[in-house]
């Protein structure tokens, strides 16, 4: 139980922190990429719908559009990317850079598709090239760090199982 109460604190509250950290001036950071690929590549399988729903109402903190389009912006990817899952080792920075890279553009289009479907038009539509590289860059990193901090290892799969005893 103490680690859905964190994942609902604490996911959702670091959308609205990436945004401050970009306006004092950091490299522009997509956290929908970076939940992606946490959700696709490390969480446990069993848990994914509702770390899904986590992320998705972050995501409505910062973009206009409605739950349910932000859901299917993130699931959508992630449904595609875990069968990848067994493919790839998801440890290798350069998968996780070429999919990092691949979702920083997929995820604004995919945005504007269901924006335009569901006539919630989104924010976060507009296609950024900086945004691309800096999340090629920085996701790799940040989620070898991430898989180790809270509320994240609670959730990551190790062999199979998770890490964290129920």
């Amino acid at each position: 139980m103490k680690r859905w109460l964190l994942w609902f604190l604490i996911v959702p509250q670091g959308f609205l922190l990436v945004g401050i950290l970009q306006d004092l001036g950091l490299p522009a950071l997509d956290m929908a990429v970076l939940s992606c690929l946490y959700l696709a590549w490390f969480a446990e399988r069993s848990s994914l719908p509702f770390l899904l729903l986590g992320v998705a109402i972050g995501r409505t903190l910062v973009d206009e559009a409605s739950l349910p389009v932000h859901i299917l912006v993130i699931g959508i990817p992630v449904a595609l990317f875990l069968p990848l899952r067994a493919l790839f080792v998801a440890q290798r920075w350069l998968w996780q850079a070429v999919a990092a890279a691949l979702l920083a553009i997929a995820v604004p289009k995919l945005a504007g598709l269901c924006g335009r479907v569901f006539d919630q038009p989104s924010v976060s539509s507009m296609l950024d090239g900086w945004q691309v590289m800096w999340s090629a860059l920085l996701v790799p990193p940040l989620l070898s760090v991430l898989r180790y901090l809270p509320p994240f290892v609670a959730f990551t799969e190790s062999d199979g199982l998770s890490r964290v005893t129920r």
